[in-house]
């Protein structure tokens, strides 16, 4: 295991000496590599804080701790091979590869830390069906067991090395899967493909959990000791269905982000479309979303005592886009009125005539993420959804956002894929009376999905929980995160490792630290990490503040308030 952040001391800042390397993603690739990037800040990199402890703990939890380290298991070359053609738990293994260090691994091609057998599925739980799986078995295994959600459609998991690297460099056999299909960027195999639709919504990563599990009790000849999921954005909603409908599959998860109202975010997006669509030079707006922000800041920065260029509370931020509008004549540095109209309903959330909210809106401070997501002219979110009503909603490829009606859609699209996609069930009380445990977290600066979404579904889910909830489940706001990582604010968090200290220990994290790398690909070399910023993450619904003395880049100058 990791040593967590609350063992962390402040390491040296020496030049990076990395590998450069430049990503050009598509759609899907993009809220892949978003997603996984979120999973990717749970390696075994430093966090690098002051003092200040990482994880502090609150009262004990229902799971009994473990008194010791889980004994290590070991896998060599020749039971890897062995694997090849075996049947696990009714399914064939496909193939099965040893990877030694230093073997490039893609799709960075940067070079493997770990020793470890990969093993391939092609599961069939249907006749339409064709999931793929990868497990990745290191040779030195810590007895525990982690599965990782996708991004976006998911599909392709060439993306595997980023997802799984970190946590099978700390012992963890780790499984990923494709969700049943080998597209990124669109979603035309959904269609007239129920069983697909529902291997992605929430079968897979079942299956993804038995096979995982099954296989490495057959490769290192015992069972495992604590199985965890974690995920963001998708992958997010992977984890939520997973404790929702398969509440024994892991002992605890980690949700960043969730896609949960998938259907719902799905019909913001498709609204938003058709806005963009509407405007007569959407590139035009891009450039005004710095002056956008800049007004933000000066009216919301010093909330927390500092400026610093984020926003701690933006829930608490009372900013009218209207300070901005044009005057008459005016086109330059300021919103013209279509213009307006649209930053109103990102920063307000996508709502039917009648008044009922579909998706809550974006947090103030987040409008440099917006071109990206929702307000440019290749923005991912609408063409996401236009993917899903063509192809998972109306089966009809020619679909367009000038048909799109947001109360007789966003209704369709419950009615039509919701029970396959959504994971909205609040009560959680089947997986936490097991001892399961919950951490949530959320970037404040998301333009993907909207950080009040994870807030509502915490706090719904926490009221159903009752008395479970303060042992077994906690939220922590990232401010200046976007959508699972990157920004402008402090995005590493060894999530994994407190989520695995908290079961070990049975205590509850109040307080974690978060940290901005320069060289973030430092997660998969294991280089030491170039730290530019720490700050403390706060239990929900308390933010961090700053002290009033000392640097504001340190997180020991903060408390949780």
């Amino acid at each position: 295991m990791c040593p967590g952040a609350s063992q962390a001391t402040l390491p040296p800042d020496p030049p990076s000496k990395g590998p450069s390397v430049k990503i050009s993603p598509t759609l899907g690739v993009l809220m892949s590599l978003a997603a996984v990037g979120s999973l990717a800040l749970t390696g075994c990199a430093t966090p690098a804080t002051s003092s200040s402890a990482s994880v502090q703990p609150s009262q004990a939890s229902a799971r009994p701790a473990k008194a010791a380290a889980v004994e290590a298991a070991t896998g060599d070359p020749q039971r890897c091979a062995a694997l090849a053609g075996r049947q696990i738990a009714g399914t064939a293994v496909s193939e099965a590869r040893y990877y030694s260090v230093g073997e490039p691994m893609k799709p960075l091609n940067l070079p493997n830390r770990v020793d470890f057998c990969m093993v391939t599925f092609v599961a069939k739980p249907t006749a339409a069906s064709a999931i793929k799986i990868e497990v990745w078995l290191p040779n030195a295994w810590n007895r525990k067991f982690v599965g990782v959600g996708g991004g976006g459609f998911s599909g392709s998991y060439a993306v595997s090395s980023i997802a799984l690297t970190p946590a099978v460099s700390q012992g963890y056999a780790a499984v990923v899967t494709d969700a049943g299909h080998d597209a990124s960027d669109d979603a035309a195999w959904a269609l007239g493909q129920p069983d697909k639709i529902a291997d992605y919504g929430y079968r897979s990563n079942h299956i993804a959990a038995e096979l995982g599990k099954a296989v490495s009790q057959a490769y290192y000849g015992a069972g495992v000791e604590r199985a965890y999921f974690k995920g963001c954005s998708n992958g997010g909603r992977d984890a939520l269905m997973l404790a929702q409908r398969y509440p024994a599959d892991y002992d605890a998860i980690v949700v960043g982000a969730p896609a949960h109202r998938f259907t719902d975010l799905m019909s913001s997006f498709a609204q938003y479309g058709q806005m963009v669509e509407a405007l007569p030079a959407i590139d035009a707006l891009a450039p005004k979303l710095a002056m956008l922000r800049e007004a933000v800041l000066v009216r919301c920065d010093d909330r927390d005592g500092l400026k610093d260029g984020l926003i701690a509370e933006p829930d608490k931020c009372a900013f009218d886009p209207g300070e901005v509008a044009c005057a008459d004549g005016q086109t330059e540095n300021c919103l013209t009125a279509q213009e307006l109209a649209l930053v109103r309903t990102i920063y307000r959330g996508v709502s039917t005539p009648d008044g009922r909210q579909v998706m809550p809106g974006l947090s103030p401070g987040s409008e440099y993420e917006w071109t990206n997501w929702v307000a440019g002219a290749k923005a991912g979110g609408p063409g996401m959804g236009r993917e899903f009503f063509r192809n998972m909603v109306y089966s009809d490829p020619s679909w367009s956002f000038g048909r799109f009606d947001v109360a007789r859609d966003s209704a369709a699209a419950q009615a039509r894929a919701g029970s396959d996609v959504d994971a909205v069930d609040t009560d959680l009380r089947p997986f936490l009376r097991r001892g399961g445990k919950i951490l949530f977290h959320h970037g404040w600066d998301d333009a993907a999905i909207p950080p009040a979404s994870t807030i509502g579904y915490f706090e719904a889910a926490s009221r159903s929980a009752g008395g479970l909830a303060d042992t077994s489940m906690r939220l922590f706001m990232m401010p200046g995160v976007a959508h699972c990582s990157d920004g402008k604010g402090p995005d590493y968090v060894d999530f994994l490792g407190a989520l695995d200290t908290w079961v070990e220990t049975g205590q509850a994290p109040d307080r974690l630290v978060a940290a901005k790398h320069q060289n973030r690909l430092s997660i998969y070399t294991g280089q030491t990490p170039t730290v530019v910023r720490t700050r403390p993450l706060c239990a929900w619904p308390r933010s961090a503040s700053y002290s009033g003395s000392g640097s504001g880049d340190d997180a020991a100058n903060f408390v949780c308030r």
